[in-house]
């Protein structure tokens, strides 16, 4: 796409960089990596850019290649999502998304799965047709198997048994230890055999199924934890958005 003086491409706006009065840096997630591109003056409410290149827009840009980026000439909005931009709470998990997605998703390589589990997640936020906690954590689970931190759910990681209806979840190392094998120092927590089961659903399905699955609402919030602890441990930090997350809500 780089090598294109002009280009033609659907994405979604995942972050955005305001650079003056009027202009503002977006960053775009296509289905061939996140790109770069100055959007001027697309912060005046009148401009063809505005909603197009606003976050959460997926649309259709028009790029022409710069110096140290691309240059949005026009742009065409798809879709805006906007059941989400009016709940604080949606939004705040959608932009928590945006900032795993600036750091995980590939810049020059087919990025067409994460484009996928970014829109079907909108989707249903913006519908509201499954719990918070649910798509964050198929989210979060999903998008760091992706990107080569799946964990390894398939057996104890102690005696190898397959099942277990009290086990303890490492996300540190990404395996679980039944209630024998598990030790102390292990930074694990607490689940279940049926949240166990729903996080193997989430890693091993296809990617039209990972978010068909029922769990009682506090298997939810343990799923959540456990998911959100995983992240944290393998990009070594806690992320801004996911602070503030849980600032608003239970955590």
């Amino acid at each position: 796409m780089r090598n294109s003086m002009k280009t033609s491409t659907d994405g979604i706006v995942i972050w955005e960089i305001k650079t003056g009065e009027a202009d503002r840096v977006v960053t775009i997630l296509t289905d061939t990596g996140l790109i770069t591109a100055y959007s001027r003056g697309s912060l005046r409410p009148k401009n063809k850019l505005t909603s197009p290149t606003a976050m959460l827009s997926y649309s259709n840009f028009e790029l022409r290649s710069g110096k140290n980026m691309f240059n949005i000439d026009d742009a065409l909005s798809k879709e805006r999502f906007i059941r989400i931009a009016s709940d604080i709470t949606k939004y705040s998990l959608a932009v928590y998304f945006c900032e795993l997605l600036k750091n995980l998703a590939p810049i020059d390589d087919d990025s067409s799965e994460y484009l996928s589990l970014m829109l079907n997640s909108l989707h249903l936020l913006n519908e509201g047709k499954k719990d918070i906690l649910h798509l964050k954590a198929v989210f979060e689970l999903r998008i760091m198997s992706m990107s080569g931190y799946m964990p390894d759910l398939e057996t104890c990681a102690g005696c190898g048994v397959y099942a277990s209806e009290r086990l303890f979840f490492d996300y540190i190392n990404g395996v679980w230890y039944c209630e024998d094998c598990v030790k102390n120092g292990v930074k694990a927590i607490n689940c279940t055999g049926s949240i166990l089961h729903a996080m193997r659903h989430v890693i091993y399905s296809e990617k039209n199924r990972i978010f068909s699955f029922e769990l009682l609402e506090k298997q939810l919030g343990t799923l959540s934890k456990l998911a959100s602890s995983f992240v944290v441990s393998h990009i070594e930090r806690s992320p801004a958005t996911l602070d503030f997350l849980n600032s608003i809500t239970d955590g």
